[in-house]
């Protein structure tokens, strides 16, 4: 897989989930001050609790992701069609599923949260739509999940785009008519729709030589995908109870306006973990076909110059929600939000800025078939973190839920990732250190420091001007960079790229 492929699906991804995230800071106080405090709450706790429902997955995306690259990429096609059809046929019968289990948890929802009287019936309809749209994205995905295993990540983009602007401009219109939480999920249902459509389509016209057959899979078919996907069904499980449960615990402990105030420090630190996901998911496929061909050496290239990719691209955001929060929630929702959401938002950067050192290990340990360790290890995690979560959120409030989820982070990774990398990658600690953890810290005092100093003597009175302010920091931290990698980007990366524009014009 060439290295400029990897970089086109990469940097597509992150634009598409750039904008998603942009359209997500907008929508986020019009909500708010349209539906209110309860009503938003609500909202939250809708998504967290459905969220549970991609439990059912069952590991079968990341499957698809495994078997069907390596499988591509040795032209072995009929191997990738009994995969698809498989995991096609599996995910049919879990939607189903899926869907009784939402018209269950709508019941119960309501009396679960003590939520009001009179938003009971919207609560429930709410969420039912919801269960509706995953128990459609449930078969769906699969076929979506091969452009993803085909490192096609700038077609999957386009068709996230549009997602986007059906969904926003559905919402803007039924809110502003007046319509509540259940009239947003109906808008989320047809985005859905309209884009799984799609991707079948474009699934078809890439790859013509996959046959889908909708018939019971073979045992010889589900063993190994069941064998690799159990792992990644522990770790999707337990990821969503670390990024879920704290909605969840707020939620029962304290309040649904208690939701709404974590969520706002809680959504900021998603959204951005989203952006370094959007890169080191292509990460997997291309580490499944430098594992087929054997180049161990390109496999740690690839956690490299992935790590420096995503920490390049993530820690001046991380950095800047960890000083400048309380302004930037003052300027974005409101002053009365930003005493209470800035501590959370503080804590749970910091809990990101740990686990990002290691995200690109992590997609090449999926994409190698190493993620053994990693699942066990976010077990523990999401134990600890609901265990703590309770126990500090009777003592020391919303912080006390934010510190439970940063202590179980701190311990995954700073203390066994750094471990087991070396096994994996053949990557030791000292070298990480010196070639990826130490230079990017470097670059990231000065700008660190400038926007403390900034903070301090310039608070921005709108938020035109926070933004301004941040992007007239952003050369503190990017021109170290440059002064450090100038020398191996026109050694390695700058000759690839202009190979690929003349291959491109031939």
């Amino acid at each position: 897989m060439r290295v400029i492929q990897i970089a086109r699906s990469a940097f597509s991804n992150w634009f598409a989930t750039a904008s998603t995230l942009v359209v997500s800071y907008f929508m986020a106080p019009f909500l708010i001050h349209r539906l209110g405090n309860v009503e938003y709450g609500i909202w939250v706790l809708a998504l967290s609790t459905t969220g549970y429902l991609y439990f059912l997955d069952l590991g079968f995306r990341s499957s698809v992701l495994r078997f069907v690259s390596r499988a591509y990429s040795t032209k072995n096609h009929e191997e990738a069609s009994q995969v698809v059809s498989a995991v096609l046929w599996v995910r049919m019968q879990i939607g189903a599923l899926t869907l009784v289990l939402a018209s269950a948890i709508s019941i119960l929802f309501p009396k679960l949260f003590h939520l009001p009287q009179p938003l009971w019936k919207s609560s429930q309809e709410a969420l039912f739509i919801i269960g509706l749209t995953i128990s459609v994205n449930m078969p769906l995905s699969a076929i979506g999940a091969v452009l993803s295993a085909l490192n096609r990540y700038d077609l999957l983009s386009y068709v996230c785009l549009l997602q986007l602007i059906i969904r926003a401009g559905g919402v803007v219109l039924v809110v502003r008519g007046g319509q509540g939480i259940a009239a947003i999920a109906m808008c989320e249902l047809l985005a859905s729709l309209v884009g799984n459509a799609l991707l079948i389509l474009i699934t078809r016209h890439i790859y013509p030589e996959l046959r889908i057959r909708l018939q019971v899979p073979s045992r010889a078919v589900l063993r190994p995908l069941w064998s690799y996907g159990s792992y990644s069904f522990i770790l999707l499980v337990s990821l969503q109870l670390v990024y879920q449960a704290d909605n969840v615990v707020v939620g029962a402990l304290i309040s649904a306006i208690g939701v709404t105030v974590y969520s706002i420090g809680n959504s900021l630190c998603r959204y951005t973990q989203q952006l370094f996901y959007a890169i080191t998911d292509t990460f997997i496929s291309a580490a499944s076909v430098y594992e087929a061909s054997g180049t161990q050496a390109k496999l740690k290239a690839l956690y490299l110059n992935g790590t420096r990719t995503t920490l390049v691209l993530c820690v001046p955001i991380l950095i800047t929600l960890i000083i400048r929060s309380p302004s930037f929630i003052t300027l974005w929702i409101g002053p009365q939000y930003s005493r209470a959401s800035a501590p959370i938002t503080i804590v749970l950067s910091i809990a990101l800025m740990i686990s990002l050192l290691n995200s690109t290990a992590s997609s090449i340990a999926i994409g190698i078939e190493k993620h053994k360790p990693v699942a066990i290890w976010t077990v523990f995690e999401a134990i600890s973190n609901l265990g703590l979560s309770i126990a500090l959120a009777r003592r020391a409030g919303l912080v006390g839920v934010a510190v439970g989820t940063l202590v179980p982070s701190m311990i995954v990774n700073l203390v066994l990732w750094p471990s087991y990398i070396p096994k994996l990658l053949e990557v030791r600690g000292a070298e990480i250190v010196r070639r990826i953890v130490a230079p990017i810290t470097l670059c990231t005092l000065p700008f660190a420091l400038a926007s403390w100093l900034t903070n301090i003597y310039f608070r921005p009175t709108s938020m035109p001007g926070f933004l301004t302010q941040t992007i007239l920091l952003l050369p503190t931290f990017y021109l170290p960079v440059l002064a450090l990698y100038w020398g191996r980007m026109k050694r390695d990366i700058f000759p690839r790229f202009r190979q690929a524009i003349s291959d491109s014009g031939q």
